[in-house]
């Protein structure tokens, strides 16, 4: 039987970006938004190990099935804040990002859209950030992305890079390459997006949203015609947030690559949110001296 993870131990990451003084607190806001563990060295020592084990907390309440605590906690604090409790605006950014990605997991779109309408005037530039990386989220999953939307991307990026510090801005671009790896899957682009979606996994190793990324990289193997790579990574896509609905997508791409099956436009019907005109449609299973084909 699992062990029921204390609600103060999961949220010990999230208070880690309200301390005052800490060394790149807003690369600690960055990094435990977009999903990782960076936030505990940019702590002190002794609070480091503690930072790993609630992140580590976060990722088994998920894989376990007790995601709601974490919802319901996120939405108190913005309803605190909404009813005119004294609630950071920092607090309050970190919440939506947090559970806009929890959302976007569950493929609860509207519910998303919602968390990212609040109003983001005088936000800083690190928290514009944040509201930005998500709502292109969004855009991405609901609309038909095009070269405007990668440009626009590539710009809010380079604009959020420039307010990290240089030792962690590596690994808050990995988080945007993840998000350009993505747009570039949706927009049919699979060759382009693979290896921005393969560098960009490991900056959300601990985001909810990681499922949706895995599955889209196995969209793009897929077309490409890797169908083994395909089937390892949808795979990956059902473990990292079981129960959602592209897990169970996944879990069904898995089984036909397996089973030999290979369901022409697959990648079109599945979702209804998904664009009809993507024109990312599998190719043939890769022979061993076939190139893919685009």
């Amino acid at each position: 039987m699992s062990r029921r993870i204390p609600v103060d131990e999961r949220w010990f990451a999230l208070a880690l970006v309200l301390l005052p003084g800490c060394e790149g607190e807003i690369a600690a806001l960055f990094s435990l938004a977009f999903g990782t563990a960076l936030g505990a060295w940019m702590v002190s020592r002794d609070r480091q190990n503690r930072a790993l084990y609630a992140a580590e907390n976060l990722r088994h309440a998920i894989a376990t099935g007790q995601q709601r605590d974490i919802e319901m906690n996120l939405r108190k604090q913005l309803a605190l804040a909404a009813a005119g409790e004294a609630v950071s605006v920092e607090r309050q950014w970190l919440a939506r990002a947090q559970l806009g990605g929890l959302l976007v997991a569950e493929w609860r779109l509207d519910e998303a859209r919602e968390i990212y309408g609040a109003d983001d005037t005088g936000l800083s530039p690190h928290l514009q950030a944040l509201a930005n990386f998500g709502r292109h989220e969004l855009a991405i999953l609901t609309g038909t992305p095009d070269e405007q939307r990668l440009a626009k991307i590539i710009e809010d990026r380079d604009n959020c890079l420039g307010h990290v510090p240089p030792r962690y801005r590596e690994l808050v671009a990995d988080a945007w390459r993840a998000l350009e790896g993505l747009c570039l899957v949706r927009m049919g682009r699979a060759r382009e997006a693979g290896p921005l979606l393969e560098r960009g996994l490991s900056s959300l190793a601990y985001n909810p949203a990681r499922v949706v990324y895995l599955f889209h990289l196995g969209q793009a193997y897929e077309h490409l015609g890797e169908r083994q790579l395909a089937a390892e990574t949808y795979e990956q896509a059902t473990k990292a947030f079981p129960g959602t609905r592209l897990a169970s997508e996944a879990k069904s791409r898995q089984l036909a690559l397996v089973d030999g099956q290979h369901g022409e436009g697959m990648f079109r019907r599945m979702l209804p949110e998904t664009p009809v005109g993507s024109g990312l449609v599998p190719a043939k299973a890769k022979g061993p001296r076939d190139e893919p084909q685009d």
